[in-house]
């Protein structure tokens, strides 16, 4: 990995893994507030960035790897995405809305993998897309088949736009209520269901041509 020499204390906390509980809870470490933190390290105090990262970094890499798929690669954009925050904290004006644009930032660089992969990806054996199309019931599946439909699903996301992308990754990867994914976006509560809902249809339809192209 590379570039993150200067944000002390991040690649420690990268090395270790958060446990499944972590990651399912997105529970964050106990101490300072987030914009306490913001505000002390405004002030001067280099070691309140390294808190920002203990508190943040667990939460930013359950989002990239919930979405992603691959813990190196959820290392690398986290890692991306801590040098994006150093060299912009200060464009937040507001130290309460630090943790959102936290998430904004790494979101962005999700995207930006995305982008790349869909640029990189080759064919793949579609049976899990297939038996989805065809109601399969996930718990019916092999591990071999919900690793394919993990991946089909990845590469549906890569083909949808940012915005409706970042809508359907909040809500159905990471779990939070559309009133939250609101507030982290800055959009109304109403565009975050017509995203979701348009994201939800695209995918659906990708399904569908991944099964018309496997059985032509």
């Amino acid at each position: 990995m590379s570039t993150m020499c200067y944000v002390r204390g991040l690649e420690p906390l990268l090395k270790r893994t958060p446990s499944p509980s972590v990651i399912e809870s997105g529970a964050k470490p106990a101490g300072a507030r987030v914009s306490d933190l913001v505000r002390r390290f405004r002030a001067g105090d280099g070691a309140a960035f390294d808190g920002l990262v203990a508190r943040l970094t667990p939460r930013l890499y359950s989002l990239a790897l919930r979405a992603l798929g691959s813990a190196d690669a959820a290392e690398e954009v986290v890692q991306e995405a801590w040098v994006r925050i150093f060299r912009r904290i200060r464009d937040v004006q507001d130290p309460e809305a630090f943790e959102g644009w936290a998430v904004r930032v790494t979101l962005s660089r999700i995207h930006d993998e995305f982008r790349h992969r869909a640029r990189e990806r080759a064919a793949r054996d579609a049976l899990a897309g297939l038996r989805l199309a065809a109601g399969t019931p996930p718990e019916r599946f092999s591990a071999a088949e919900r690793e394919d439909l993990a991946r089909i699903l990845r590469e549906g996301l890569a083909s949808l736009d940012d915005a409706h992308r970042e809508a359907f990754i909040l809500r159905e990867l990471e779990g939070l209520p559309h009133a939250e994914i609101a507030r982290v976006l800055g959009i109304p509560e109403g565009t975050v269901w017509s995203r979701l809902s348009y994201a939800r249809r695209a995918l659906r339809e990708y399904f569908r041509r991944r099964r018309k192209d496997d059985l032509s």
